[in-house]
C-alpha cells in the first residue's frame, strides 16, 4: 500500500483514468460541461487549434505565473484544471505567482481541457485559458475567440494576467469580443 505524496498521486492518477475511462464509455457521447461551456458569443469562424503531436497518456507539467495589468506577482489565486468539464486538480499561487500542476492527460482523448485562475482579490476578475478544445465545443461554438489558448504539450507555460473589471473590459472591447 502506498502512503504518503505517492500513494496520494497515485490516487489522483487513478481518478483521472478513471473518469477518462468513463467518459470514453458514455454512450450517449455527451461531454460534461465545465464552468466555460456557456455560449457567450455568435457563431465564429472555424478555427481549430493547433494539434498536440502526442498521442497517449502523459506527465504533464502545467506551470506558470500570475501577474497584474502592470506584471507584479500576484500570490493566493486558485488555478484550477478542468478536464472534460471534471475538476482534477487545484493549486494555488505562491508569493511570486508561481504555480505548477503535473496530471496524467490522455492526448489522445476529446475532450476540453481548461484552466481558471481564481484570485481571492475580488477586485480581479477570474480568468479562463482554453488548453485543449473538443470537436463537440469547436462544432458548437462553446468558446469564443476572446479566450485565451495555450498550446498543451507536456511542458506547459502558462503565464496570465488578471485584471479588475473595468480593465478587462476595455482589453476586450479593443479585441471586438465586446460592444
Amino acid at each position: 500500500m502506498l502512503t504518503g505524496k505517492e500513494g496520494d498521486d497515485t490516487m489522483k492518477r487513478m481518478l483521472v483514468l478513471a473518469t477518462a475511462a468513463a467518459l470514453l464509455a458514455s454512450a450517449s457521447g455527451a461531454q460534461a460541461a465545465g464552468p466555460a461551456d456557456i455560449p457567450s458569443a455568435p457563431a465564429r469562424p472555424t478555427r481549430l487549434m493547433a494539434q498536440t503531436g502526442f498521442a497517449g497518456t502523459e506527465e504533464t507539467t502545467i506551470a506558470g505565473q500570475v501577474v497584474d495589468k502592470d506584471g507584479a506577482p500576484i500570490d493566493d489565486v486558485t488555478v484550477k484544471l478542468y478536464i472534460g468539464g471534471l475538476l482534477v486538480a487545484e493549486v494555488t499561487t505562491s508569493i511570486d505567482g508561481a504555480f505548477e500542476l503535473v496530471e496524467l492527460i490522455d492526448y489522445g482523448q476529446d475532450v476540453t481541457i481548461d484552466l481558471w485562475f481564481v484570485p481571492a482579490d475580488t477586485n480581479l476578475v477570474m480568468e479562463n485559458v482554453l488548453l485543449k478544445e473538443s470537436s463537440t465545443a469547436h462544432q458548437h461554438s462553446l468558446y469564443s475567440e476572446c479566450v485565451p489558448r495555450v498550446r498543451l504539450d507536456p511542458l506547459t507555460d502558462v503565464i496570465v494576467k488578471l485584471y479588475d473589471i473595468d480593465t478587462r473590459n476595455e482589453r476586450l472591447r479593443r479585441q471586438g469580443c465586446v460592444k
